[in-house]
C-alpha cells in the first residue's frame, strides 16, 4: 500500500482539522 504525496497531504490536513475541533470541544465542555 502506497500513498502519493497528494493523499498524505490530505490525510493530513483532515487529521489536523479533526484535532482542532475535538480541542474546542473538550475546550467548550470543560469551561461549562
Amino acid at each position: 500500500m502506497s500513498l502519493t504525496q497528494a493523499e498524505v497531504l490530505i490525510a493530513l490536513v483532515v487529521a489536523a482539522h479533526a484535532g482542532v475541533l475535538a480541542v474546542r470541544l473538550a475546550a467548550s465542555l470543560y469551561r461549562a
